[in-house]
């Protein structure tokens, strides 16, 4: 059985708490790819700091929120 794809979206993106780490599980690079851009340009907007890790061989994005330096 395979596990339900995750969906990066702004609101799980601003629900996170800073220090917070989340893995998506994406159906493919596509969304990895989307994901990560989603997060980058919606950091400016919230005033924190994402950092992001793909991981193209299992189809997952690794997305940790921050505090801005």
């Amino acid at each position: 059985m395979e596990k339900e794809k995750d969906k990066v979206t702004r609101k799980a993106l601003r629900d996170m708490a800073i220090g917070e780490t989340r893995t998506f599980n994406l159906p493919d690079a596509d969304a990895i790819n989307s994901g990560k851009t989603l997060a980058y340009s919606l950091q400016h907007s919230l005033g924190v700091k994402f950092s992001a890790v793909s991981d193209f061989a299992n189809n997952t994005l690794t997305i940790t929120k921050n505090a801005k330096p």
